[in-house]
């Protein structure tokens, strides 16, 4: 038995030191014959203050010094002897005796002298004398590696003063050095002792959490995991006051467990703990602690366990223990409704799929907003749905598509429920609109509705909108409907955004990005389309005169403003139905679908007349006009522009700056 004894002491030894930095050594061997530890292997003996130690030498050295000095005054040539005790870093950490400002300047000047010899061992010369006293310094070390611990200063009066002075000195320097050494090792062991203590009392709750653990897996049941817990925490704490906070889905009759709320005037505590997910604790009057802590699982957190208990009877350890058992018991529970959330999830993924499906058919805005309010309404079997978007030229919300068509026409600010999600980009849920003490809701009192979740509509990444569903009745929508309303809306913006991006890329396609006039291979496409249905059109090509000249004398950028000015000119005199384009390099080109050469004339040449004046530098333009009519032997988009061409080469060998008309005699 103490073998044993000793070999877990010296473990535990052996731990410490190591924390501390501190070389260990093998366990001392017992005497065979005696039964005791040998005194040379003693292992408190190669036990030393270490740089871990630092923070606690000045302590130890003033400790050490309040019994050093009450045994030395017993010695007759010490006796009116003046003491100071100084640490490594030359700061007084204890005094005896009246050490008035002669002597004390002395020390001062003493330390400074034996500054570079401060380690030497022993001092055996006196190092000052000032008036009727003699000032010795004594250098303290440590025991294994002869460190500075620091230094004592002895004022010992002149007539006091003996042959035997510095071996008294010495005795008392060993004695000072025992003392301080009993001190530290007296608090080693305390430490030892208190994390003995501490482990102890980790591994019985620990034991406890494992029967709590096994009893909760051993019960299926919903209510019986939670009485569980109301059970086990009564029992290791009597004093706190537990209750158990759920989410709407896990009301139950138990007048322990209690509906909870996310807004208006509820318990703040247990609303922080379940949205961020963490223990929230707080004062409670001047006597007690309130704390909030989740009931989750794997899938998601169901409620909040409070607590309420005095200052003094929970400690930390505890509340980490009540975090287990809260862990524990929500997987426990989360077990019992594994059944339900599995079919509930394929249900709710099957919804998912097929709106994704139906919404993504169809790349019109439109559509994809009038299906989203449709099934909306279906799932949640709501009353009212709006999809709310904001129009950044005026900084309101218009509405895409709503149950209720008078809403279609207006426009709505951003101060309300959809502008707090717009704002935050966070989804709110309302069961109760008449306790309701946040923004209100314009929607909501049109459609006298009490229950709500507004969701966030993200299109490329990007808060652009709000999504609503509402219904009359209070506390309608669950928190699996909120967290299920949230994930559509990803989606729904999802949809919005494959649309959104697709007519983007299609404008980009057909569109030149200089001047944003349409790209000359759309233009072809749309003329053969008309040449299929009209009966007549018509084609004004338009041509820069001398552009090469703007580029070589004002720069390629001039020449681009220069071509965005002539652009502008053609699109104002286009109609509704005209296809204005770039035709290549400094070529214009209108279309004017129904339109004869006659006609054309007249357009052409108000778009010659204007561009010499609203350019700069001012240039002028030479056009030609060919036109197609349904009696022709050959109607193509080839041949039109062949005619137009033919017109515009005619304009250019004619001087420049004028319209003509295609030659039809040419081309009989």
């Amino acid at each position: 038995m103490t073998e044993q004894l000793h070999s877990t002491f010296y473990n535990a030894r052996n731990v410490k030191n190591s924390d501390r930095g501190i070389q260990t050594f093998p366990p001392p061997l017992l005497h065979e014959e005696q039964g005791y530890w040998n005194e040379k292997d003693e292992w408190l003996y190669h036990l030393d203050v270490s740089t871990f130690d630092s923070a606690y030498n000045d302590r130890l050295l003033r400790e050490a010094f309040k019994e050093w000095n009450h045994q030395v005054q017993c010695i007759p040539s010490l006796k009116h002897s003046v003491f100071s005790l100084w640490n490594s870093n030359k700061l007084c950490v204890a005094k005896s005796g009246e050490l008035f400002s002669p002597i004390k300047e002395a020390v001062f000047q003493a330390l400074e002298q034996v500054d570079t010899d401060i380690r030497l061992y022993p001092q055996q010369s006196v190092i000052s004398e000032y008036k009727h006293y003699r000032l010795y310094t004594i250098p303290l070390q440590t025991r294994l590696e002869g460190k500075q611990l620091g230094v004592l200063c002895v004022a010992v009066p002149e007539a006091e003063v003996r042959e035997s002075i510095l071996e008294v000195l010495e005795a008392a320097k060993l004695f000072f050095q025992s003392s301080f050494y009993r001190h530290f090792e007296h608090h080693f062991l305390s430490d030892l002792l208190h994390i003995h203590k501490t482990t102890e009392k980790e591994n019985r709750r620990r034991s406890i959490l494992f029967q709590i653990v096994q009893r909760m897996h051993d019960r299926m049941d919903v209510q019986t995991v939670l009485e569980e817990v109301f059970d086990s925490v009564a029992f290791l704490f009597p004093a706190a006051r537990l209750t158990l906070y759920m989410s709407q889905d896990g009301i139950t009759e138990d007048p322990r467990i209690k509906p909870l709320y996310l807004q208006g005037q509820y318990n703040p505590v247990c609303a922080m703990a379940y949205t961020e997910e963490r223990m929230i604790s707080q004062p409670l009057g001047l006597e007690k602690y309130e704390f909030g802590i989740p009931f989750r699982g794997k899938q998601g957190t169901y409620g909040v366990f409070h607590i309420e208990t005095p200052k003094e009877v929970i400690e930390d350890v505890d509340i980490q223990l009540i975090v287990m058992m809260a862990d524990t018991a929500g997987t426990a529970y989360e077990n019992a409704k594994m059944h339900q959330q599995s079919n509930t999830l394929i249900q709710e993924l099957r919804m998912i799929d097929e709106l994704t499906k139906k919404i993504n058919q169809s790349l019109q805005l439109a559509d994809i907003y009038e299906y989203a309010v449709q099934q909306l309404m279906r799932i949640f079997k709501a009353k009212a749905c709006c999809i709310l978007k904001l129009d950044p030229e005026d900084q309101q919300f218009r509405v895409l598509n709503s149950t209720l068509p008078s809403l279609g026409q207006e426009k709505y600010s951003l101060y309300g429920i959809s502008g707090e999600v717009y704002r935050t980009g966070e989804p709110i849920i309302i069961f109760d609109y008449e306790k309701h003490t946040g923004p209100s809701s314009i929607f909501m009192d049109i459609t006298n509705s009490k229950s709500m979740m507004a969701v966030p509509l993200r299109i490329s990444g990007q808060v652009e909108g709000a999504i609503l569903v509402t219904h009359q009745n209070k506390q309608f929508f669950s928190y699996d409907n909120f967290r299920f309303m949230d994930m559509l809306g990803v989606h729904i913006g999802l949809a919005v955004t494959n649309a959104t991006l697709h007519a983007e890329v299609k404008r980009l396609a057909t569109v030149d990005a200089l001047t944003g006039l349409y790209v000359r291979h759309y233009v072809d496409r749309m003329i053969e389309e008309r040449q299929s249905s009209d009966f007549c059109g018509s084609l004004i090509v338009i041509d820069l005169d001398d552009f090469k000249q703007v580029n070589d004398s004002y720069g390629h950028q001039i020449g681009d403003q220069v071509l965005t000015q002539v652009s502008d000119v053609i699109r104002e005199n286009g109609g509704p139905d005209d296809l204005c384009a770039r035709w290549g390099g400094e070529e214009m080109a209108i279309y004017l679908p129904q339109v004869s050469a006659q006609q054309a004339l007249f357009i052409a040449e108000n778009i010659r007349v204007q561009i010499s004046k609203r350019t700069s530098p001012s240039i002028t333009v030479s056009c030609g006009i060919g036109e197609w009519c349904w009696l022709d032997d050959q109607v193509s988009v080839e041949s039109l522009f062949y005619r137009a061409d033919m017109a515009l080469y005619e304009a250019k060998n004619s001087g420049r700056n004028r319209v003509c008309i295609e030659n039809k005699n040419r081309y009989r």
